[in-house]
């Protein structure tokens, strides 16, 4: 492998790991058909139970993980995917 940069062959290629965290939620359709009601229902019919579970229940979290190479030139240090 070549640097594009500097010509050189002295390029190393490391795998790098590509982490988000992403939240779960409903969508733009599940709160206009359903969930501006719901809500309304939920807080005045059953406040001291939505009050418990809002407390205690796990957040919706959702971790996404990418893995790509990237290469690098140890005279010059530019760095470029393949």
């Amino acid at each position: 492998m070549i640097c594009p940069v500097c010509k050189s062959q002295n390029v190393n290629v490391q795998i790098s790991t590509e982490t988000k965290l992403k939240t779960k939620h409903h969508s733009i359709f599940y709160w206009l058909l359903i969930g501006w009601w719901w809500a309304i229902i939920k807080w005045v019919v059953f406040t001291i139970p939505a009050l418990i579970i809002a407390i205690f229940r796990p957040r919706r979290y959702q971790l996404k993980q990418k893995d790509h190479s990237v290469c690098v030139c140890q005279n010059c240090g530019h760095q470029w995917r393949p």
